[in-house]
């Protein structure tokens, strides 16, 4: 096969090159019910801020929520549940907060009505949260309706129930080494990758017990596989990115042995956190032919491109339909670059993105509407005039199913207390039904400002549940020299309470006045 290998790349020489930029109204468009469009300072592009690093990201093909693993710095991994509706606008918190704890940024707070994880765990070193998909293949026995995920280091998959009362973490028993990402295909069956040359894509299948799984490697030798994308209407068939630059196809558990794309030739920059990252098909793929990738380029800098079947040989691509959709300038750090694609039920691309690299967000990216880094993105990748309307929320069918009533929370803070004599304030909550009430408070002295040790609880409708936002030592010493010196401190407590199904409460405020 050496001369299609010289017809290839004598083709590639001699292609026109793709724009190097894109724009907005340009290359894609912006859905106009994005919670940013026409606000002065931000990106339309963004759907949802504070995000870390969300390598992987995916939606319930049952009920369209999204589920989101964001990798962790020295403290937690977290996993993030919420509807599409939710995610509208909602900020999931970093730099302020790394899961369910403080983060390691103070200027990045406070972040009102935070999106609360669904599930976190300690970051130990090194650890990478891999975020998987909720079950809905039936063969998978005792897993149905749970959602999957894995640490990248560990390799050990495990299942939580979508309940943020009680997510009830549990090992599924399966280990996949390096597993970079789960996948689904078009009939909602499985599959992880094993990122290592020469790795593998495990199917899986049902274990020994409910609950447990065992797993099924497809035929045929990957070089780094670290992303899978469905092949729409055909459940036979998947579309697996390698990290070194190949878009591969499988047929009937079998890889075929002809690459459907490489984008070595526009330019690749891999290894580490980089490389080929994911590949996603449009939902009109029997139509169109249209597939996405979302790479870094030699410079760093986040590439989403398009690219189109040959007429030809139609399980490849026309390497002269590469189209630029969007480029995301990356080029300072080289991790950090998330790294998703998905089409949502409503037509849109949506994508996640890594905060601009470093640790503690020092770029300042994360809590930033005005840049593309730290976020979620929601975009109609057709240029105008191709593809028919702009894909928006109205396109998407409902979903069946799911509760959506948010619980009522019920809040007393009595409204004198000895907060420095009891170490914190405390709170008295309960929910009209199952909830997780998680809580903030600022300690408020003469203009000065500190945040009291966030809270998450269990409440249910009765009893009432007491708890205590627990002062941290520089606000202890602040309260201790106001309270000498006759001053008259006061505590603002925030709760919001979020039930099993993820719907989350009304914003409670209520504040007192320190006694002493």
């Amino acid at each position: 096969m050496p001369h299609l290998a010289v017809a290839f790349l004598t083709l590639v020489l001699f292609l026109p090159a793709a724009p190097a930029a894109a724009q907005a109204g340009v290359s894609y468009q912006v859905p106009q019910d994005n919670p940013h469009v026409a606000q002065a300072g931000a990106a339309p592009e963004v759907y949802a801020v504070g995000l870390r690093n969300p390598y992987r990201f995916s939606f319930d093909r049952l009920t369209g929520d999204l589920l989101i693993g964001d990798v962790g710095g020295t403290q937690r991994e977290e996993i993030d549940w919420i509807t599409a509706p939710a995610a509208r606008g909602a900020n999931f918190g970093w730099a302020c907060r790394e899961g369910t704890v403080g983060g390691p940024r103070a200027a990045d707070c406070p972040v009102p009505g935070a999106v609360e994880p669904l599930f976190d765990y300690p970051t130990s070193s090194p650890d990478a949260v891999t975020g998987g998909f909720v079950v809905r293949d039936a063969t998978l026995t005792g897993l149905v309706g749970r959602y999957l995920y894995a640490d990248y280091y560990t390799g050990l998959i495990r299942s939580l129930a979508l309940n943020f009362a009680d997510p009830d973490d549990r090992s599924t028993g399966l280990t996949v080494a390096q597993l970079s990402s789960f996948g689904e295909d078009a009939s909602g069956r499985l599959y992880v990758t094993n990122n290592v040359p020469g790795g593998q894509v495990v199917r899986l299948a049902a274990g020994a017990s409910p609950g447990q799984l065992s797993g099924q490697p497809l035929a045929g030798s990957f070089d780094s596989p670290v992303a899978i994308g469905t092949y729409p209407g055909d459940a036979g068939r998947l579309f697996v990115a390698e990290q070194t630059g190949s878009v591969r196809l499988v047929v009937d558990g079998t890889l075929r042995p002809t690459p459907v794309l490489d984008v070595n030739a526009f330019g690749l920059s891999a290894g580490g956190e980089r490389g080929l990252l994911s590949v996603a098909a449009a939902p009109d793929y029997a139509a169109t032919g249209k597939i996405y990738v979302y790479y870094t380029d030699s410079g760093g800098d986040i590439r989403i491109e398009e690219f189109t079947r040959s007429p030809s040989a139609p399980e490849t691509v026309d390497p002269a339909s590469r189209r630029v959709v969007l480029v995301i300038e990356h080029s300072s750090e080289d991790n950090h670059n998330g790294g998703q694609l998905h089409f949502g039920s409503d037509g849109c691309l949506w994508v996640t993105t890594g905060d601009g690299g470093g640790q503690d967000n020092g770029h300042d990216n994360a809590q930033n509407r005005g840049t593309l880094l730290g976020k979620i993105l929601r975009i109609d990748p057709d240029p105008p005039g191709v593809g028919g309307p702009t894909c928006s929320s109205g396109n998407a069918p409902p979903a069946g199913g799911r509760d959506r009533t948010a619980p009522v929370l019920r809040a007393r803070v009595p409204r004198r207390q000895r907060v420095l004599r009891l170490r914190g304030a405390v709170v008295y909550v309960r929910c009209s039904e199952a909830c997780r009430v998680s809580a903030g408070g600022t300690l408020a002295v003469a203009g000065r400002k500190r945040l009291l040790r966030r809270a998450t609880v269990a409440a249910q409708a009765s009893p009432r549940k007491r708890f205590k936002l627990r002062l941290k030592k520089r606000s202890a010493r602040l309260l201790r020299r106001a309270l000498a010196h006759g001053g008259r401190p006061r505590v603002q407590v925030r709760l919001r309470a979020r039930d099993a199904a993820g719907n989350r409460s009304a914003l409670v405020r209520r504040s007192l006045r320190v006694r002493r």
